[in-house]
């Protein structure tokens, strides 16, 4: 009766074993983990590129009011002078007291004015919320997205 207990189970299995399930059972879990690995690193590098003139300058002045520097810098040009900028724009936030920075995060960007340039590069002109100070940028096409070029949206002032 055990033999043919045994027998109708393995049957009822097509003839897998108890390791071979065990063994199919790790490397579909180890397939699903990797495919679930490959689709969040590429997801995530398609999230942080802005598809267009708008959503490169949006993302960088949404990322600066938040505070979040890290993602900022994956939206203006590359360049020392920009990276000065850049710098510049972070020391200045982190010199606002809680409550300033608070505020800033509240506070919404408007959109007053989009120029198309050329179709590599647009310019527009916004404020935020709290302080109302219109302010122009100019995004650029890149091969990574839509960058703001901070020297053209920031110029330093030079004595």
């Amino acid at each position: 009766a055990h033999a043919n207990l045994a027998k109708s189970m393995q049957d009822a299995n097509y003839g897998l074993t108890l390791a071979m399930f065990k063994n199919i059972k790790a490397t579909l879990v180890l397939f699903i983990g990797l495919s679930a690995l490959v689709i969040a690193c590429n997801s995530s590098s398609d999230e942080m590129k802005a598809d267009n003139a708008l959503d490169g300058g949006r993302y960088f002045i949404e990322n600066c009011m938040q505070g979040d520097f890290s993602k900022a810098k994956n939206y203006f040009l590359a360049s020392p002078q920009n990276q000065a900028i850049f710098d510049s724009i972070s020391a200045h936030y982190f010199l606002l007291d809680k409550e300033g920075r608070q505020q800033l995060r509240l506070a919404s960007i408007q959109i007053n004015e989009i120029r198309s340039i050329d179709p590599t590069h647009t310019s527009f002109d916004y404020q935020n919320s709290l302080d109302k100070i219109a302010q122009k940028m100019m995004v650029v096409s890149t091969p990574e997205g839509w960058k703001v070029d901070l020297e053209y949206s920031f110029p330093q002032k030079t004595k």
